[in-house]
């Protein structure tokens, strides 16, 4: 049974791919890497994905004990 943490770090995987991977603030388009996000990013995301999980998943299911 996964807990509220891994559902929504599953969750942030699910929407980007390269959800663990860091990117420097100085890492752009044109820079030598293209993927990953930066700790404000990642920190974002998990946010809006907290809230998807809050407000419309968790109402809708129950936690097996």
């Amino acid at each position: 049974m996964k807990t509220r943490e891994e559902i929504i770090t599953a969750m942030c995987y699910t929407w980007r791919h390269d959800y663990g991977l860091d990117r420097q603030e100085h890492d752009g388009p044109g820079g030598l890497i293209s993927m990953g996000l930066t700790a404000a990013q990642r920190e974002i995301l998990r946010q809006k994905m907290e809230q998807i999980f809050d407000n419309d998943i968790a109402p809708n299911m129950e936690f097996k004990q």
